[in-house]
Protein backbone atom coordinates (compact mmCIF):
# COMPACT_ATOMS: atom_id res chain seq x y z
CA UNK A 1 0.00 0.00 0.00
CA UNK A 2 1.44 3.10 -1.08
CA UNK A 3 0.10 5.49 1.66
CA UNK A 4 2.64 3.02 3.86
CA UNK A 5 5.30 4.95 2.57
CA UNK A 6 4.03 8.01 2.76
CA UNK A 7 3.91 7.77 6.56
CA UNK A 8 7.06 6.88 6.71
CA UNK A 9 8.77 9.87 4.84
CA UNK A 10 5.94 12.26 5.53
CA UNK A 11 8.23 15.01 7.15
CA UNK A 12 10.61 14.50 3.98
CA UNK A 13 7.30 15.24 1.49
CA UNK A 14 6.15 18.29 3.35
CA UNK A 15 10.00 20.00 3.20
CA UNK A 16 10.24 18.98 -0.55
CA UNK A 17 7.36 21.57 -1.35
CA UNK A 18 9.74 24.38 0.92
CA UNK A 19 12.30 23.80 -0.99
CA UNK A 20 10.97 24.10 -4.04
CA UNK A 21 8.80 27.46 -3.50
CA UNK A 22 8.36 28.48 -7.26
CA UNK A 23 6.80 25.13 -8.32
CA UNK A 24 4.67 25.17 -5.07
CA UNK A 25 3.26 29.03 -5.84
CA UNK A 26 2.82 28.07 -9.38
CA UNK A 27 0.76 24.93 -8.59
CA UNK A 28 -1.21 27.04 -5.80
CA UNK A 29 -2.15 29.67 -8.32
CA UNK A 30 -3.38 27.72 -10.91
CA UNK A 31 -5.56 25.81 -7.85
CA UNK A 32 -6.69 29.38 -6.59
CA UNK A 33 -7.34 30.50 -10.04
CA UNK A 34 -10.45 26.86 -9.89
CA UNK A 35 -12.65 29.48 -7.98
CA UNK A 36 -13.99 26.71 -5.77
CA UNK A 37 -16.52 27.54 -3.64
CA UNK A 38 -18.94 25.99 -1.23
CA UNK A 39 -18.46 22.72 1.80
CA UNK A 40 -15.06 20.93 -0.36
CA UNK A 41 -12.92 18.13 0.26
CA UNK A 42 -9.63 17.10 -0.46
CA UNK A 43 -8.78 13.31 -0.86
CA UNK A 44 -5.50 12.42 -0.59
CA UNK A 45 -4.58 15.54 1.53
CA UNK A 46 -1.41 14.60 2.37
CA UNK A 47 0.81 17.32 4.78
CA UNK A 48 -2.16 20.13 3.43
CA UNK A 49 0.19 21.68 1.68
CA UNK A 50 -2.65 23.34 -0.98
CA UNK A 51 -5.41 23.95 1.95
CA UNK A 52 -5.00 27.71 1.92
CA UNK A 53 -5.41 27.71 -2.08
CA UNK A 54 -7.82 25.48 -2.24
CA UNK A 55 -10.37 26.34 0.73
CA UNK A 56 -11.47 22.84 2.06
CA UNK A 57 -12.98 22.18 5.03
CA UNK A 58 -12.01 18.45 5.27
CA UNK A 59 -9.46 16.63 4.14
CA UNK A 60 -8.90 12.93 4.05
CA UNK A 61 -5.67 10.68 4.05
CA UNK A 62 -4.86 7.16 5.29
CA UNK A 63 -1.50 8.26 6.53
CA UNK A 64 -1.57 8.50 10.52
CA UNK A 65 1.75 10.73 9.88
CA UNK A 66 0.41 12.92 6.79
CA UNK A 67 -2.47 14.04 8.93
CA UNK A 68 -0.44 14.82 12.06
CA UNK A 69 0.74 17.65 9.62
CA UNK A 70 -2.35 18.73 8.14
CA UNK A 71 -4.23 19.24 10.99
CA UNK A 72 -2.22 22.55 11.90
CA UNK A 73 -3.24 23.53 8.16
CA UNK A 74 -6.62 24.88 9.16
CA UNK A 75 -8.55 21.84 7.68
CA UNK A 76 -10.75 18.97 9.95
CA UNK A 77 -8.70 15.74 9.11
CA UNK A 78 -10.14 12.79 8.84
CA UNK A 79 -8.56 9.24 8.28
CA UNK A 80 -10.22 7.04 5.70
CA UNK A 81 -9.63 5.68 2.46
CA UNK A 82 -10.64 7.18 -0.18
CA UNK A 83 -12.54 3.99 -1.13
CA UNK A 84 -14.64 3.74 1.49
CA UNK A 85 -15.77 7.73 2.71
CA UNK A 86 -17.50 8.39 5.80
CA UNK A 87 -20.14 10.47 4.36
CA UNK A 88 -23.46 10.33 3.72
CA UNK A 89 -24.77 10.87 -0.04
CA UNK A 90 -24.40 14.55 -1.76
CA UNK A 91 -22.53 16.18 1.04
CA UNK A 92 -20.01 18.27 -0.78
CA UNK A 93 -19.99 20.92 -3.34
CA UNK A 94 -16.44 19.58 -4.70
CA UNK A 95 -14.11 17.30 -4.02
CA UNK A 96 -9.88 17.08 -4.68
CA UNK A 97 -7.58 15.26 -5.60
CA UNK A 98 -3.85 16.91 -5.89
CA UNK A 99 -1.49 14.23 -7.50
CA UNK A 100 -3.67 11.72 -5.57
CA UNK A 101 -5.14 10.08 -9.08
CA UNK A 102 -1.59 8.42 -10.06
CA UNK A 103 -1.12 6.63 -6.01
CA UNK A 104 -4.81 4.91 -5.66
CA UNK A 105 -4.75 1.27 -6.13
CA UNK A 106 -8.36 1.39 -7.24
CA UNK A 107 -9.26 4.66 -8.96
CA UNK A 108 -12.27 3.81 -10.42
CA UNK A 109 -13.74 2.73 -6.73
CA UNK A 110 -12.20 6.30 -5.43
CA UNK A 111 -14.03 8.04 -8.19
CA UNK A 112 -17.39 5.98 -7.58
CA UNK A 113 -17.06 7.46 -4.07
CA UNK A 114 -16.53 10.79 -5.20
CA UNK A 115 -19.78 10.72 -7.27
CA UNK A 116 -21.29 9.46 -4.09
CA UNK A 117 -20.62 12.34 -1.99
CA UNK A 118 -20.43 15.17 -4.16
CA UNK A 119 -23.92 17.37 -4.60
CA UNK A 120 -25.78 17.11 -7.96
CA UNK A 121 -23.79 19.67 -10.33
CA UNK A 122 -20.65 19.26 -7.68
CA UNK A 123 -17.20 19.43 -9.12
CA UNK A 124 -14.35 17.30 -9.12
CA UNK A 125 -11.27 18.64 -9.57
CA UNK A 126 -8.26 15.76 -10.40
CA UNK A 127 -4.60 17.64 -10.51
CA UNK A 128 -2.59 14.98 -11.81
CA UNK A 129 1.71 14.66 -12.42
CA UNK A 130 0.60 14.02 -16.88
CA UNK A 131 2.87 11.32 -17.65
CA UNK A 132 3.38 12.63 -21.30
CA UNK A 133 4.65 15.92 -19.57
CA UNK A 134 9.01 16.43 -19.28
CA UNK A 135 7.91 16.57 -15.63
CA UNK A 136 6.00 12.92 -16.36
CA UNK A 137 9.26 11.55 -18.19
CA UNK A 138 10.96 12.67 -15.09
CA UNK A 139 8.82 11.02 -12.52
CA UNK A 140 8.38 7.72 -14.55
CA UNK A 141 12.06 7.48 -14.73
CA UNK A 142 12.32 7.91 -10.67
CA UNK A 143 9.10 4.94 -10.63
CA UNK A 144 11.15 2.84 -12.88
CA UNK A 145 14.55 3.38 -10.42
CA UNK A 146 12.70 2.39 -7.26
CA UNK A 147 12.19 6.01 -5.75
CA UNK A 148 10.66 5.57 -2.65
CA UNK A 149 7.62 6.93 -3.10
CA UNK A 150 7.07 7.21 -6.99
CA UNK A 151 7.59 3.60 -7.11
CA UNK A 152 4.04 3.22 -5.97
CA UNK A 153 2.68 5.21 -8.67
CA UNK A 154 1.31 4.76 -12.05
CA UNK A 155 1.14 7.83 -13.65
CA UNK A 156 -1.05 9.13 -16.27
CA UNK A 157 -1.52 10.60 -19.81
CA UNK A 158 -3.19 13.83 -19.92
CA UNK A 159 -6.00 12.02 -22.12
CA UNK A 160 -5.53 8.94 -19.94
CA UNK A 161 -6.83 10.50 -16.88
CA UNK A 162 -9.88 12.46 -18.55
CA UNK A 163 -10.97 9.01 -19.99
CA UNK A 164 -10.74 7.77 -16.17
CA UNK A 165 -12.86 10.26 -15.42
CA UNK A 166 -15.04 10.34 -17.83
CA UNK A 167 -15.81 7.33 -18.06
CA UNK A 168 -17.51 7.31 -14.32
CA UNK A 169 -19.94 9.95 -15.87
CA UNK A 170 -18.23 13.72 -15.03
CA UNK A 171 -17.89 16.20 -17.36
CA UNK A 172 -14.87 17.76 -18.28
CA UNK A 173 -15.79 21.82 -17.93
CA UNK A 174 -12.29 22.87 -17.26
CA UNK A 175 -8.38 22.35 -17.88
CA UNK A 176 -5.96 24.54 -16.25
CA UNK A 177 -2.11 23.91 -16.14
CA UNK A 178 1.43 25.09 -15.27
CA UNK A 179 5.06 23.92 -14.80
CA UNK A 180 5.82 25.08 -18.52
CA UNK A 181 9.65 25.00 -17.56
CA UNK A 182 11.11 21.56 -18.24
CA UNK A 183 13.05 20.53 -14.58
CA UNK A 184 16.17 21.10 -14.17
CA UNK A 185 16.03 24.58 -14.82
CA UNK A 186 16.35 27.85 -12.65
CA UNK A 187 12.45 27.92 -12.54
CA UNK A 188 10.29 30.91 -11.57
CA UNK A 189 7.03 31.35 -10.98
CA UNK A 190 4.39 30.81 -13.69
CA UNK A 191 0.67 32.34 -14.39
CA UNK A 192 -1.61 29.35 -15.14
CA UNK A 193 -2.52 28.47 -18.83
CA UNK A 194 -5.56 27.13 -20.16
CA UNK A 195 -5.91 23.68 -21.43
CA UNK A 196 -3.23 21.49 -21.13
CA UNK A 197 0.25 21.56 -23.82
CA UNK A 198 2.05 19.37 -22.19
CA UNK A 199 2.92 21.15 -19.00
CA UNK A 200 4.24 19.03 -15.61
CA UNK A 201 1.11 20.05 -13.55
CA UNK A 202 -2.80 19.80 -14.99
CA UNK A 203 -6.21 19.98 -13.21
CA UNK A 204 -8.97 18.72 -14.58
CA UNK A 205 -12.27 19.99 -13.24
CA UNK A 206 -15.37 17.84 -14.39
CA UNK A 207 -19.26 17.86 -12.99
CA UNK A 208 -21.27 15.74 -11.66
CA UNK A 209 -24.37 17.00 -14.30
CA UNK A 210 -26.11 13.34 -14.59
CA UNK A 211 -27.01 9.64 -13.81
CA UNK A 212 -24.11 8.22 -13.32
CA UNK A 213 -23.81 4.57 -15.26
Amino acid sequence: MSWKAFDLYAEDYDKWYMKNKEILESECKLIESLDLKGFGIDIGIGTGTFVPFSHVSVGVDPSVNMLKIARHKGVEVIRACGESLPFKERVFDFAMMIATLCFLEKPKEVLKEIWRILKDNGFLVACILPKDSKWGELYERKRSEGHKLYKFAHFYTFKEACDLITGMGFEVTMVKSTLRQPPGDAFHVEVPEDGFQGHGFACIKAIKSFSQN
